[in-house]
């Protein structure tokens, strides 16, 4: 029967194809994007309202018109059902001239119901803007969704914070975040870029990268108890592999040691098994013709690459060069389903189906 193990991207160029999109709940505003302009990472390419209370507007009561006809009152009212109206917007208006008298909204919002001499509008709680994350191209746009393509190395890791930044990298110096909580923030040129840790973090390093201001940091691993104090900082904290002590994936720091000095999208979006987002990196890279798209929920497959998850090899990328039809029994003395793999030295290890992820 094949097996169809989660599917990681980890590539040096890809085709990126994503969709913005905004929460069901929200009412999108005009968009302006075109089909087949070019955009930058934070062009803003949608913007909606997310709607609370209601406001109830009685039109007959604000001009003292206590006798005047629920048709009367219709005649006064210059907005509509599914306007959208604004904080000092006319909703009403009696007579003209220097004796006119206006009836102007108190809150932005949206007209919901015009009824019986009143305006029912709901007002806005907040607006929503979401930005393009990545240079691309827009393929699609819709009310609330844009589909933009664009290229280049794809990292995709294992937990974000829910933040989001644009910009340059840097590998840490030698000693670490103990190396930089010893240089200066006022002048560190670490001071407002991402900084790349090999090793897992830990509370002090995430406020020694606050002091320097990072844009982002990028690690292994970090205790779990850190979850909600990550959520809480202002900048992208991604985790390659997830929390604890993990090791790294070699291939992941080696395409970021390869694009040293160039800009990337560090986009920590919190894991959730019903959203089609996961946290990654994306470094924009120039493309001589069109690049591969990622390929997703593959079975796995004689020579497809993939990731170990688990000790002794937790990290190590490799080669599937058998899978036997039958149950193997692994260095734990269980006897599962299990695949053969060619590690990078060449030396070929039984792994458990289910220890693996293919990197798509």
């Amino acid at each position: 029967m094949p097996y169809n193990p989660e599917t990681t991207v980890i590539q040096g160029l890809a085709r990126v194809i994503r969709e913005r999109r905004l929460p069901p709940q929200a009412i999108p505003r005009m968009s302006q994007m075109l089909v087949g302009a070019h955009i930058e990472a934070v062009t803003q390419v949608l913007e909606g309202d997310v709607l609370r209370d209601y406001r109830i507007i009685d039109v007959a009561d604000y001009f003292n018109l206590p006798r005047a006809t629920a048709d009367q009152v219709a005649e006064l009212i210059e907005t509509r059902e599914g306007q959208r109206v604004q904080f000092g917007g006319i909703l009403a208006r009696r007579s003209r001239g220097r004796r006119t008298r206006t009836l102007i909204s108190p809150v932005d919002g949206l007209v919901i119901k015009v009824e019986n001499g009143r305006i029912y509008i709901q007002v806005n709680e907040r607006v929503l803007e979401v930005m393009a994350k990545i240079p691309a191209d827009v393929e699609e746009v819709e009310s609330h969704r844009v589909r933009l393509i664009g290229q280049g190395a794809v990292l995709q890791c294992a937990w974000g914070n829910g933040k989001f930044n644009y910009s340059v990298y840097k590998y840490l110096p030698d000693e670490g975040f103990v190396g930089l909580s010893k240089l200066d923030p006022r002048i560190s040129e670490y001071r407002n870029v991402a900084l790349i840790s090999t090793q897992p973090i830990n509370k002090g390093d995430l406020l020694v990268a606050q002091q320097h201001e990072a844009s982002a940091v990028v690690a292994p691993a970090m205790p779990s108890d850190l979850r909600e104090f990550a959520m809480g900082l202002t900048f992208p904290v991604l985790l390659t592999e997830g929390f604890g002590q993990r090791r790294p994936t070699a291939l992941i720091y080696r395409l970021l040691a390869d694009n040293i000095g160039r800009q990337a999208s560090f986009d920590a979006a919190v894991p959730d098994r019903w959203s089609w987002e996961r946290p990654e990196i994306v470094i924009p890279l120039p493309a001589g013709g069109l690049p591969p798209t990622p390929t997703l929920d593959q079975a796995l497959t004689v020579g497809a690459m993939v990731r170990i998850t688990r000790a002794p090899w937790e990290g190590v990328v490799g080669q599937v060069v058998e899978i036997p039809t039958t149950p193997q029994v692994v260095d734990s003395g269980l006897r599962v389903p299990s695949a053969k793999i060619r590690l990078s030295n060449e030396r070929v290890g039984l792994v458990p189906l289910a220890n693996l992820e293919l990197l798509g």
